[in-house]
């Protein structure tokens, strides 16, 4: 039984049937090497004088997806094998070209949604090196908006794992900090006892703080509180000053659970009516 248990994907295959893992073990090969023979075109037509379009890959896109997405789980662990290394492949077809541009959105959005259907685990990120090539899109500001957000929650999926932390938000540790108004006048230039400048700092000052005003866009009511248009994602969560509830606070969602209890009753009162008529 330990045995079996240890080798679960280990199957005796009867005289004159198809061994299925064997067939798409070879389907897989084959399309690593397309795979990678496309991308190296891709590279060598946009290294040329002058450069042409990269259209290699963007052609066996549809064949890549086509595997990528079977709902089998015997194909979906031999894809993230590391034996047969599709996910390199994968890793080849969202590098960037030679000339710094990023592949078609297309292969981006296909192969980001590709990848979070399968189970890859830590030999298949160190075997493919398709982890670099994520952080790469999470850290870049080439990538549009949605596949940034979808490299991040790949980059959560597969190190959540390694990390050993848990996928509940209840459980998650958040990294914590407090705000000290006293700790921004040590960092001024003139220190926290207000040591007077030297000439030639004041006029470095000025025109840093001249220079600031100028390129600042104009306000016109400044009491008006102005929505920040840039995209930032925050790791520190700064420590609430509010007082709790003490002892006797209810925990969130509790009122929620006494409403699903009190509609619950009411229909179980209703059932019990309609039964004594």
């Amino acid at each position: 039984m330990d045995a079996a248990l240890k080798n679960p994907t280990k199957r005796r295959r009867r005289a004159g049937e198809v061994d299925l893992n064997s067939m798409a073990d070879e389907e897989i090969a084959s399309l690593r090497n397309r795979m990678a023979e496309a991308a190296q075109l891709d590279v060598e037509a946009r290294s040329q004088t002058p450069p042409k379009p990269a259209m290699h890959k963007l052609r066996l896109l549809p064949e890549v997806t086509a595997l990528l997405n079977r709902n089998t789980q015997e194909i979906k662990n031999a894809i993230v094998d590391p034996e047969n290394n599709l996910l390199e492949s994968v890793r080849f077809f969202l590098e960037p070209l030679s000339d710094g541009s990023l592949p078609a959105y297309n292969i981006q959005r296909e192969l980001f949604a590709s990848l979070a259907k399968l189970p890859v685990d830590k030999e298949s990120l160190i075997s493919s090196g398709i982890g670099k090539v994520v952080l790469f899109y999470t850290k870049s500001k080439k990538p549009e908006l949605a596949i940034k957000r979808a490299a991040e929650r790949l980059m959560g999926e597969w190190t959540r794992p390694i990390l050993k932390r848990s996928d509940d938000y209840r459980k998650r540790h958040l990294q914590t900090a407090e705000y000290d108004p006293l700790r921004t006048l040590t960092h001024r230039p003139g220190g926290a006892n207000g040591t007077p400048l030297s000439q030639s700092q004041n006029s470095l000052e000025a025109q840093k703080a001249a220079r600031e005003r100028a390129l600042a866009p104009p306000i016109k009511n400044p009491l008006r509180a102005r929505v920040e248009t840039e995209v930032k994602t925050y790791s520190i969560v700064p420590k609430s000053n509010g007082v709790s509830g003490g002892v006797f606070a209810r925990p969130l969602g509790a009122s929620g659970e006494d409403a699903f209890r009190r509609m619950k009753a009411r229909q179980m009162a209703a059932q019990g009516k309609g039964r004594g008529r």
